[in-house]
């Protein structure tokens, strides 16, 4: 008996039904066919997009002596954790696989401020235990929900939308060193003295320089990933794109930053490895690194001084002695108080176990979040530490390796490199970003529209 296929077209067998193994490909990586959003799924999109601005923008909206400044960042982030914890206990069916994981983010992020109040209480001194939890919360454990909003999210588009929003605020902070805007945000009117330190390495419109080349990194991976999904786009996108890409390059260059340079080159060494191109590619994927090298030692006078005194003075030169001093310390000071001290404690704490010590005389920062959390919020908190950024990079690792979650997954290894020589990613500024760039690697690329048509099909 004549039976109809699907496209219409009259056929003498039955439809061929999908096989179990695509069933469960498609399964694992949530992928479907964008449906219509909801009035309450495009409010909770629209409070997603306007992480990014915020991040950049800081700008407080309240000060209290227990909370410190409240700033646009946070009342967003509060807004995001209500409308994603609504669509994520809101479904009636089987949760997604992806938001499964991405709640393991959130719960080991949130679950670090706690081992910050235990390590307080344990140490003997809890009157700055609030403020070391909230403060903790405001810069990694409230970010820590950009994942999970990103796969709650049905809007189609969901890739531009979020690429779209962290270029723009991303190149702003690059931008606004060249105009006359800068002294006048309300980081640099609160906060006087940062406006000092412009004229020996510029801070765009953050108030760290180190954290101006990881932001500068991060839009680097955003434009990237954009080149790599604009192959068929007009000549005028990928001039977009291609303007992006260099000004990202530029702020890496200007910050000065040799933490950046190193997580770069981490990821870029990774990229290459990974990535299923042809020889002759990843050759000049290599020149291009090395050209912007050479480009950057001979335009920017603060890379060149910086890399120079790295270069000639290696292990002898202060910032990386004081450096290794501080982390010697604290896990001295680690040994004696496995739970953790708590973070304001850590000056009185590290104290005793700075003698012999010539340049550090007690420990307010490591520059290394692994060592802080150790003697901050104790082995615990660290273990946790560790299983959030694991649960990321396992989130990461599900889609398809493409060229554009290839481009993402470079940029979480230079993220986690960062951590070696400073607290990012648990900064302000720095958060919100590396939290994207997991949920947007988490996502499925979409598969090419020949295929997408097979599939609709069957």
């Amino acid at each position: 008996m004549s039976m109809t296929c699907p496209n219409g077209v009259p056929c003498l067998s039955a439809p061929v039904s999908p096989r179990p193994s695509d069933l469960r490909v498609r399964a694992r990586l949530n992928y479907s066919r964008p449906s219509r959003s909801s009035a309450f799924e495009k409010f909770h999109v629209a409070v997603l997009l306007s992480v990014f601005p915020c991040a950049v923008f800081w700008c407080p909206v309240y000060t209290s002596g227990a909370l410190g400044n409240v700033t646009l960042l946070d009342c967003a982030l509060m807004a995001l954790w209500a409308t994603s914890l609504a669509l994520f206990l809101g479904t009636r069916t089987q949760l997604p696989y992806l938001a499964r994981r991405c709640s393991i983010v959130c719960l080991s992020a949130v679950l670090i401020g706690c081992c910050y109040a235990i390590a307080a209480t344990v140490f003997g001194r809890t009157e700055n235990m609030v403020s070391d939890v909230l403060r903790f919360m405001k810069i990694f454990g409230f970010p820590s929900i950009i994942p999970l909003s990103i796969c709650l999210a049905s809007k189609a588009r969901i890739h531009r939308l979020l690429t779209g929003a962290a270029l723009v605020s991303l190149i702003f902070n690059i931008g606004v060193s060249f105009t006359g805007y800068q002294d006048k945000l309300p980081l640099f009117n609160h906060f006087s003295e940062l406006t000092a330190g412009q004229e020996f390495r510029p801070t765009g419109a953050v108030s760290n320089p180190n954290d101006y080349g990881y932001m500068s990194v991060a839009s680097l991976a955003f434009a990237a990933a954009w080149w790599c999904s604009t192959k068929i786009a007009p000549a005028f996108h990928r001039l977009l794109c291609f303007g992006a890409i260099v000004t990202s390059l530029y702020g890496i260059a200007s910050s000065g930053s040799r933490s950046a340079m190193v997580g770069l080159f981490c990821g870029g060494v990774y990229f290459v490895t990974t990535q299923h191109i042809s020889i002759a590619k990843k050759i000049g994927f290599v020149g291009v690194f090395v050209g912007f090298v050479m480009s950057a030692w001979q335009l920017s006078a603060v890379f060149q001084e910086r890399m120079d005194t790295a270069i000639t003075q290696r292990s002898q030169e202060l910032n990386f002695v004081g450096r290794l001093e501080a982390q010697a310390i604290s896990v001295r000071t680690w040994v004696a108080w496995p739970l953790g001290v708590g973070s304001s404690n850590m000056p009185e704490a590290t104290t005793p176990y700075a003698t012999g010590s010539q340049l550090v005389g007690a420990v307010r920062g490591s520059d290394s979040i692994y060592v802080d959390m150790l003697v901050g919020a104790g082995i615990d908190g660290l273990a946790l530490l560790l299983i959030c950024l694991g649960s990321c990079w396992r989130l990461s690792s599900r889609s398809t390796l493409g060229p554009r979650t290839g481009v993402f997954r470079a940029a979480i290894v230079s993220m986690f490199f960062f951590g070696f020589a400073t607290l990012a990613p648990a900064t302000s500024f720095v958060a919100p970003f590396f939290f994207a760039i997991v949920g947007l690697a988490a996502l499925p690329e979409a598969p090419p529209r020949a295929a997408s048509a097979r599939i609709s099909a069957k």
